[in-house]
């Protein structure tokens, strides 16, 4: 891991020096105003993920849909690697672990330049190698600790799927006349609870269609959607890897196309990472309109008071942990100095239902007014994201289906989120149909033998590896 620390009059001239060393793919581990400027410490982040780069097929029959596709045009090289997972608490335990020993790690040469003095040799024989080893023994324990984490993720999610499927046996039990429609409603992954709550109002004696049908329309009938915001201040969280500036990229690039370049404005407070900041400025050359960055609480409150004459004002957050307090305590502050702001939570569609009820439940400080579906080309069924935003009763305003600026962005449309959740649950029962559709009857059986427990029937369980 390379430490370095370099010292500027200003954030931008230390911003460009920063990237002329590293690159954009350096990671600033500190920031903070020194006499006579500021100084900034960088951590080289070698991890990266390939390009995804938009289709350039756009219809030019008018002069509008000309100006589209030549902005998915110029789009094309600026699309950002998107990270694949979410930020979690033991990814920022590490991050202190690197902070902790990156001292160690230097090079005595290195370390005078930094100005971090050496360590200090304790005269005792006994606690001079314990203080040498302990800065390996992390570092050794790196990857069995990335190993377990995935496992245990693993485990975590089967076990989930395993008491959703048992829940849904237990409901036939209950109620035999239902059993097709329990499994239509496992294979949309919707929440169990959310499902008995909408079977309650099923009418048991009608056709295995007709009660899809009716469950269709009471999804989208309790499926909160609104309409997307078009003026004002729109501010985006979430964690890491949920898609917020390839989000603000494409409604700014839908602003730009539907009313001009007047008029918007983009403000950036993500100064972790410089990549981040590159990529709006890349989007903000592209589409011709203005990109600030603020460094911190002040900075920020006090652009967006300079900002709020434009007609939409974008403001990008950085990806941060939904279990990481600290840092939502930090948005809070934010959000609440800055006035009339209005909060969208981003929820990727491909994390797990129990995942994005966290997400919505650590944002809920903030008072988000509403949702952001993202990545839900990367999605293999919506019941958990449908689910999560009916029972928190957070309505959702777009949805992101793929990479692609602008075109992969439209307004929320119940009927259409639902609709493309029952073809997916279509292709998941088309993919594990026998498996589906055996799993009532295996469950019944084990439990008319008083010896057998349902949980003891491996195949009645679905357990999924």
């Amino acid at each position: 891991m390379q430490v370095k620390k370099y010292r500027a009059a200003d954030s931008q001239q230390a911003m460009r020096l920063v990237r002329a060393a590293h690159g954009p793919d350096a990671v600033i581990l500190d920031f903070h105003t020194i006499d006579g400027g500021v100084e900034v410490v960088v951590s080289l982040d070698d991890s990266s993920d390939s390009m995804m780069a938009p289709s350039q097929n756009m219809p030019t029959e008018t002069a509008a849909q000309q100006m589209a596709r030549q902005i998915t045009q110029q789009f094309a090289p600026a699309q950002a690697p998107a990270p694949r997972r979410e930020r979690t608490a033991l990814d920022a335990l590490f991050d202190r672990q690197k902070k902790a020993t990156a001292s160690a790690e230097l090079p005595m040469a290195e370390r005078q330049n930094l100005g971090v003095s050496a360590p200090q040799h304790h005269q005792s024989e006994t606690t001079a190698p314990q203080a040498s080893q302990s800065p390996q023994l992390a570092w050794s324990q790196k990857d069995e600790l990335l190993t377990l984490k995935q496992e245990l993720s693993s485990m975590k999610s089967m076990l989930m799927d395993q008491l959703k499927g048992h829940n849904w046996q237990q409901a036939s039990y209950k109620a035999p006349e239902q059993r097709e429609l329990n499994t239509y409603l496992a294979s949309l992954d919707l929440d169990p609870s959310l499902g008995r709550r909408l079977c309650a109002e099923i009418p048991g004696d009608e056709s295995d269609a007709l009660q899809r049908e009716i469950l269709k329309m009471l999804l989208i009938k309790q499926l909160p959607t609104m309409t997307p915001a078009s003026a004002g201040a729109v501010c985006l969280v979430g964690p890491q890897g949920a898609g917020k500036t390839t989000t603000i990229a494409k409604i700014a690039a839908q602003h730009v196309l539907t009313h001009g370049r007047d008029g918007i404005a983009i403000l950036t407070t993500d100064v972790a990472r410089v990549g981040a900041q590159e990529q709006l400025r890349a989007y903000g050359r592209i589409l011709q309109i203005p990109v600030h960055t603020a460094v911190d609480l002040e900075e920020a409150v006090k652009t967006y008071r300079i900002l709020r004459k434009k007609k939409l004002v974008l403001i990008d957050t950085a990806g941060m942990s939904f279990r990481d307090s600290r840092g939502i305590n930090e948005l809070q502050q934010l959000t609440g100095a800055m006035q009339d702001v209005q909060v969208f939570v981003t929820v990727p569609a491909d994390a797990e239902a129990y995942v994005q009820s966290e997400i919505i439940d650590a944002y809920a400080p903030l008072a988000p007014l509403g949702a952001i579906v993202t990545r839900i080309d990367e999605a293999m069924r919506l019941g958990g994201v449908i689910s999560n935003l009916i029972q928190h009763r957070l309505p959702v305003a777009w949805c992101a289906n793929g990479p692609k600026v602008p075109q992969n962005l439209s307004a929320a449309d119940g009927a259409k989120l639902v609709n493309m959740a029952v073809r997916m649950a279509r292709a998941f029962e088309l993919k594990r149909g026998p498996e589906i559709e055996h799993q009532p009857a295996l469950a019944e059986a084990a439990q008319q033998n008083a010896n057998i427990a349902p949980m003891a029937v491996r195949g009645g369980l679905s357990l999924r590896v």
